[in-house]
């Protein structure tokens, strides 16, 4: 350290001042840059790196707070609980006679979007992308800032990762996660509010890629990872050996047909898993969650379970998440070393839509495993997107009605907000003579028909288990579903396929019913 002059830093220079400096240098986690959002009504950890033993200190507008670095040099300081705020406030991080200086930052509302591609899915490839991109070109979404991760894989819990917080420029924006993107947006309009969200997702991605070291080796909801693992691990030698004369094979084909000047679509062979691959158990947990720790949020929205609606995943995929969400949970307190107690902040995920190449057994599962996430889990969720797939195409583009419909559900759940934020859910069956008589809950205003046609989708079966389509009537708040070939009827499934064609049964508010069985069968 060179103590001849105060050295005061913007974050447009801070990637390079952490990664040149000594580990005795002032540094600050790169969570912390220019145009960042803090977490409103909750204590802010920040933290970073200075000399052994140096006292540091943090201001923030009226707010200040001190911390003494440690032997190794690491400190956190806890700035108090501070209001929302559109206007833009200076941080100032002091040790000794270096100064780091964050330009442009808002307090208001920080979630985090992760999952697998339907997630990482950009606002350009959305079917608002046009729209989209010409309002962020005039400036409308002044109250959003973006933090994107950068996608890795680790064995060991990163410290930071290579980002920054950026602001909505229209180039920023295409890349965004559509999903995260319209959620995030559609919360600061509704909320009046700054939102800062934190994209951390990759493609192709099982959820054991987003779970901690911890739960791998020892939960009960792990044993099939582990089973699956061992076995990856054991045949991954012969495995990269099919690969590699795969990928000649495709580069060949790949090469004749540019040489023709034929087009080429045909995609090319997936790196089989082993212990280096990006997606290995636990890899993206270690290098694009556990970075993020503790960084002060409200709450996480999840969109992944594509890969695991295969066997043997899908019927585990419920215990899983709820590990998932527990690990997340913990690991953001601790992180915290005491200074913050833990929130066991929202976790909402979103329902498997519909899609013709999904499993047929695999996807009705995982959709109900998620059903039950929400319906077992504390402080959880599920939005339902059965009418937004596309059957032909297993990255739907019209994303807008995901993030909407997320922000719905927080506002009611996060936020208390009276509004209905579901469509219909199963509850109770009956039987009268041959007559199934269902009973939901989130009726919201009603029961209803959302496109005023007879209601579809609709199964029914007897004691031998054979399922024939039926006729399913609005009665008040429940459903008289009947079949004339069924005079005992036994069971009632909705939407129970991967791509039912024509749902349309809902509530008044036009959300969709989420698919359901009332058997076990």
């Amino acid at each position: 350290m060179i103590p001849l002059f105060p050295k005061i830093l913007t974050s447009l220079v801070l990637t390079f001042f952490v990664s040149t400096l000594s580990a005795s240098d002032l540094a600050v986690n790169p969570l912390f840059s220019d145009y960042a959002v803090l977490q409103q009504d909750a204590p802010i950890p920040v933290w970073g790196v200075a000399e052994a033993n140096e006292t540091v200190s943090v201001v923030f507008g009226e707010r200040k707070g001190e911390a003494k670095a440690d032997e190794k040099g690491k400190w956190m300081v806890v700035i108090d609980a501070l209001p929302a705020s559109f206007d833009p406030e200076v941080m100032t991080i002091t040790a000794g006679e270096e100064s780091i200086v964050l330009n442009d930052l808002l307090v208001g509302e920080v979630w985090v979007g992760s999952g697998q591609s339907n997630m990482g899915w950009p606002v350009h490839r959305s079917l608002d992308a046009e729209a989209t991109a010409k309002k962020a070109a005039q400036g409308g979404f002044p109250n959003l800032r973006l933090f994107k991760v950068p996608v890795n894989g680790s064995d060991t819990r990163a410290t930071e990762v290579n980002a920054t917080w950026t602001l909505p420029t229209e180039a920023n924006v295409a890349t965004f996660s559509a999903a995260a993107f319209y959620f995030a947006s559609k919360l600061a309009e509704d909320r009046n509010v700054p939102v800062g969200i934190i994209q951390s997702a990759n493609g192709g991605t099982n959820a054991f890629s987003w779970i901690n070291n911890e739960t791998l080796q020892s939960d009960p909801a792990a044993e099939t990872i582990r089973t699956y693992w061992a076995a990856a691990l054991k045949n991954h030698p012969e495995a990269m050996e099919r690969y590699k004369t795969a990928l000649e094979a495709w580069r060949a084909k790949s090469a004749a047909a540019k040489e023709a000047g034929k087009a080429f679509a045909e995609r090319a062979p997936n790196e089989p898993l082993g212990e280096t691959h990006v997606k290995r158990p636990t890899g993206h947990y270690n290098a694009m969650i556990a970075p993020l720790q503790p960084y002060a949020i409200r709450g996480v929205i999840w969109y992944q379970g594509e890969a695991n609606s295969r066997e043997p995943f899908n019927t585990g995929y419920k215990d899983l998440m709820l590990a998932l969400t527990e690990d997340w949970r913990s690991d953001w307190a601790q992180a915290a070393n005491g200074l913050v107690e833990r929130t066991d902040f929202p976790f909402y995920l979103v329902q498997l839509p519909n899609f013709a190449g999904g499993s047929p057994e695999g996807w009705p599962l995982v959709r109900e495993q998620m059903l039950k996430f929400w319906q077992e889990g504390e402080n959880t969720g599920m939005v339902v997107t059965i009418d937004t797939g596309d059957p032909d195409d297993i990255h739907p583009a019209n994303k807008t009605p995901v993030g909407h419909r997320l922000a719905r559900f927080a506002r009611a759940n996060t936020y208390g907000e009276n509004i209905v934020y579901s469509g219909p859910i199963y509850d109770s069956l009956r039987i009268e003579g041959s007559r199934a008589i269902v009973s939901f809950t989130e009726v919201g205003s009603g029961l209803a028909s959302l496109n005023e046609e007879p209601l579809a989708e609709f199964e029914i079966a007897g004691a031998d288990g054979a399922f024939v389509p039926a006729t399913a009537e609005i009665k008040g708040d429940e459903l008289i579903v009947t079949a004339e070939s069924i005079t005992e009827p036994r069971a009632v499934r909705y939407a129970w396929k991967a791509n039912p064609e024509a749902v349309n049964f809902g509530n008044e508010e036009g959300l969709p019913a989420s698919p359901f069985r009332t058997d076990s069968w």
